[in-house]
C-alpha cells in the first residue's frame, strides 16, 4: 500500500527522517517556511504522511509554528520568516534521490490494485473515480494518481465524462462482442509474426505455468491465471514489429477485465478448458507449428468468447462488492 516507503518503512517516518537529518545538519536555514504541498509533491505522496512528519518534527522542537501557513525552521518564533521556493534542493535533499518522489515507480507499485478496483467497479455500473481521493487513499501525490488514471485510460478502463470528470464502467456485452471481433481478426495475425522471435525459454516457461495451474489439485491462484492470460494475448505477440498492431490489440483487451473479475468476485476455477486450449497453442510454438499455433489461438478467442459473455451475464445477479470512498456511483 502507498503509506510505506518501498523498504517498509512507513511514509511519514521517511519524511520526517530526512527533513530532521537536513535540519540538524544546518543544510536550511532558520526562519524558512515549510508547507505540506511542496514537500508532498517532492516525495511523490499525499499530504496526510507530510503532516504527521511536520507534527513529529514540530514536537522535537526542530520546527515552530507563527501566524502564517505552515511551519518556520527553528526552535523559537521571534525568527524572521523565509518564503522561498521548496524544492530538494532548498530542502538539503539533493543528496537523497532515493526519497525524491519517483511518479512512474509509484505509479508502477499501486497500478495493478487499481485497475483490479475499477475493473470491479464496473462490472456493477458505472461510477466517478475521484483522483484527489485516490491519491489520498494511497498516500500518493495528485501527480502520480493522474499518472495512473492516464496508463488506465490507455488501457480503456478509464475515460472521462463531458464534464471532464475520470468515469469508469458500465462494462457491456457489446463492448465485449467488439473486443474479441478484433482480437479474433488480429491476434493470430501477431502470433504469426511475432513466434520466429519468441525465445524458446520464454515458451518453456510460458508451458510451466500452465502446467502448474492444470496440475494443482486446487483452483491454481488468480494471479497466476492472470500470468497466463499475458503469456498468450501479450508476451507471444509482443514481438510483432508493427506496433500499431499491437497497440490495438492491447487496448481490445476488455474481456480479460471480465474475466479477472469473475474470478475475484465468484472465486477461482480451475479453467480446464481455456487452458487445454493455452496449452495447445504453446505447444504448436514450440514446435515451430506457427499457422497450427495461429489457427487454434483463433479458434481459443471464439470459445473465450462465449465463455466471457456467459461470465458477464452471471456478474449481473452478484451483489456489488464493497468499495473504496474514492469512487462514487453514477448508474
Amino acid at each position: 500500500m502507498g503509506s510505506r516507503h518501498e523498504s517498509g518503512t512507513p511514509r511519514y517516518k521517511v519524511i520526517r527522517d530526512a527533513l530532521g537529518v537536513s535540519i540538524r545538519g544546518g543544510r536550511v536555514p532558520e526562519g524558512l517556511v515549510i508547507i505540506e504541498k511542496p514537500i508532498a509533491e517532492i516525495f511523490g505522496t499525499s499530504r496526510a504522511p507530510v503532516r504527521r512528519a511536520l507534527a513529529e518534527l514540530h514536537d522535537e522542537g526542530l520546527l515552530h509554528r507563527f501566524e502564517g501557513r505552515g511551519y518556520l525552521i527553528g526552535s523559537h518564533s521571534s525568527i524572521e520568516p523565509i518564503r522561498r521556493r521548496l524544492d530538494a534542493r532548498t530542502l538539503g535533499l539533493e543528496t537523497n534521490t532515493q526519497l525524491a518522489g519517483d511518479s512512474p515507480a509509484l505509479a508502477d507499485r499501486i497500478q495493478d490494485e487499481v485497475q483490479q478496483v475499477l475493473a470491479t467497479a464496473m462490472a456493477f455500473g458505472q461510477f466517478r473515480v475521484q483522483a484527489v481521493e485516490l491519491a489520498n487513499h494511497y498516500e500518493v501525490s495528485r501527480t502520480v494518481a493522474r499518472e495512473v488514471l492516464m496508463r488506465l485510460k490507455d488501457r480503456r478502463i478509464v475515460g472521462k465524462d463531458a464534464s471532464g470528470h475520470w468515469v469508469v464502467g458500465p462494462l457491456t456485452a457489446r463492448a465485449m462482442r467488439e473486443d474479441y471481433e478484433i482480437r479474433q481478426l488480429l491476434e493470430p495475425v501477431a502470433l504469426k509474426g511475432s513466434a520466429p522471435h519468441l525465445p524458446h525459454d520464454e515458451l518453456v516457461a510460458m508451458r510451466a505455468r500452465l502446467e502448474q495451474a492444470m496440475d494443482d489439485e486446487a483452483a491454481p491462484p488468480i494471479s497466476l491465471l492472470r500470468e497466463i492470460e499475458r503469456d498468450l494475448h501479450e508476451r507471444c505477440l509482443g514481438f510483432h514489429d508493427n506496433e500499431r498492431l499491437r497497440a490495438i490489440i492491447r487496448h481490445s483487451q476488455l474481456p480479460l477485465v471480465v474475466n479477472h473479475v469473475f474470478f475475484t468476485v465468484v472465486g477461482r476455477a480451475r479453467e480446464s478448458p481455456a487452458l487445454a486450449e493455452h496449452v495447445l497453442v504453446i505447444e504448436h510454438l514450440l514446435r515451430n507449428a506457427v499457422t497450427a499455433a495461429a489457427a487454434s489461438l483463433e479458434a481459443h478467442l471464439e470459445a473465450a468468447a462465449e465463455r466471457t459473455r456467459q461470465r458477464l451475464k452471471a456478474l449481473a445477479v452478484f451483489p456489488e462488492p464493497e468499495l473504496p470512498d474514492y469512487l462514487i456511483r453514477v448508474s
